[in-house]
């Protein structure tokens, strides 16, 4: 884990954040258990991710995305006018052996951190960049969920950037499918692309749910994609989206904390489940349930 100031990795490049003129795609999620769902819809085109997606522009698919002409210059520019990069987080996603490869370090996760000028709202973006480093087995990680914690007490948005196709390899950034207030991620099939219901939901610690059902859980925000280095069915994204969280802050920075970031594998190409935990910002105040 390495703790940068306004310095970006990866898909992200360095440069200072100022205003910027982008259209505010952040929407709500629910802020209470009453709901036929815990999750909303963003982008679910290509099946989440069983097939390949199209991008959001301005006259469709752009439930929840952001774009603005500095963010595609550089997406440490904020997702939405009035805030600044604060600072960012570099963590190294690890499989040991003997479940990793000759390459333990399979992904790099950054977590940046801006905050309006008058300190009562922030914004947290994740980013997921995934490495050329198979498992043990010769299969490559796929992650199709990234959940985040901290966020019980507080009425929260979310939006993501997505950055359009360039020459490097696998340099498509995938879209975010859909995005819940739930610690649960939901395998999807062909059949299963309805969003989740709250209905004879597993518990509120589930990781992973085999039915299309996940509980509200307040203090976490799930994000679905599809992301591997060498995807299973063929459509490959190296590269998440930013996926965005907004929420009420005060001027105290963010705390890393362990276990704050949970990359999921639902299983939805054939492959074993598997959770990873990861270091990740949390508001101050905010906790990590320990599951």
């Amino acid at each position: 884990m390495r703790l940068i100031d306004c310095v970006f990795v990866g898909f992200f490049y360095a440069a200072m954040s100022t205003g910027v003129n982008a259209e505010k795609g952040f929407v709500a999620l629910p802020n209470a258990a009453n709901v036929q769902s815990a999750y909303i819809l963003c982008n679910p085109t290509g099946d989440y991710g069983l097939s390949a997606s199209t991008v959001p522009n301005e006259d469709s698919r752009n439930t929840c995305a952001v774009s603005s002409e500095d963010l595609l210059k550089s997406p440490t520019y904020a997702p939405i006018d009035g805030f600044r990069l604060v600072g960012i987080m570099v963590s190294d996603v690890e499989i040991p052996k003997p479940e990793g490869g000759d390459r333990p370090d399979v992904a790099v996760l950054t977590d940046a951190i801006w905050r309006n000028k008058e300190n009562t709202e922030c914004i947290l973006g994740a980013h997921l960049q995934m490495k050329d480093a198979p498992l043990a087995n010769g299969k490559y990680l796929e992650v199709n969920d990234i959940a985040r914690a901290g966020f019980a007490g507080k009425k929260i948005s979310v939006a993501y950037f997505h950055k359009q196709p360039h020459a490097d390899i696998g340099g498509n950034a995938e879209v975010l499918f859909r995005a819940g207030r739930t610690f649960t991620s939901v395998k999807t099939t062909p059949l299963n692309t309805q969003l989740p219901s709250v209905k004879d939901a597993p518990a509120a610690n589930t990781a992973i749910s085999e039915r299309n059902t996940a509980s509200f859980s307040e203090n976490w925000v799930d994000f679905t994609t599809d992301v591997s280095f060498k995807d299973a069915d063929g459509v490959t994204r190296e590269h998440s989206s930013i996926f965005y969280t907004k929420y009420p802050c005060d001027a105290q920075d963010p705390v890393p904390k362990s276990g704050a970031i949970r990359l999921r594998t639902t299983g939805q190409s054939g492959l074993e489940p598997k959770e990873i935990s990861v270091s990740g910002l949390v508001p101050v105040e905010g906790t990590v349930d320990k599951f």
